[in-house]
């Protein structure tokens, strides 16, 4: 749902970020119940939530990643854990490396009479949808995850 709304609208929903942020937590709480509910499972998922904090903040501070794409990460990161979240942003970071090219790429190739109101085209002219790489690239992740 976030690759979308950041794809079509630019913006990543807090209705979609912050009850994944605590349907995260709830499920480290459940995942931990083989054992202690708070050692394998909610630490991690917390943690998971906190690193990816620690790893947005800066970016967004510094005007380089919008605030629904950190906490979409942060949503990540408590959904699977600090591992996941960390294997997640790398795939995510490469994967927009290959979506700014192939963005910049199209807008080198499109004619100068483009039509702007064609929902594709404004985000070929406007800002790359990095939602969408950081989507990508947690899906990538899942796929490899053991």
């Amino acid at each position: 749902m976030a690759i979308y709304t950041d794809w079509r609208w630019q913006r990543i929903p807090n209705q979609i970020t912050f009850p994944t942020m605590a349907a995260g937590l709830g499920l480290g709480l459940f995942a931990g119940i083989p054992g202690a509910p708070f050692q394998g499972g909610f630490l991690d998922h917390a943690a998971g939530l906190g690193l990816a904090f620690l790893v947005c903040y800066p970016f967004y501070a510094a005007g380089g990643l919008k605030p629904g794409d950190a906490k979409m990460l942060m949503a990540v990161g408590a959904v699977r854990g600090s591992i996941f979240f960390l294997s997640a942003a790398l795939y995510g970071a490469l994967a927009g490396g290959v979506l700014a090219l192939a963005l910049i790429a199209v807008r080198r190739l499109a004619p100068p009479e483009t039509e702007v109101s064609d929902p594709f085209w404004r985000v070929m002219k406007s800002r790359i949808p990095y939602g969408v790489a950081l989507g990508i690239g947690s899906l990538i992740a899942l796929a490899l995850a053991p």
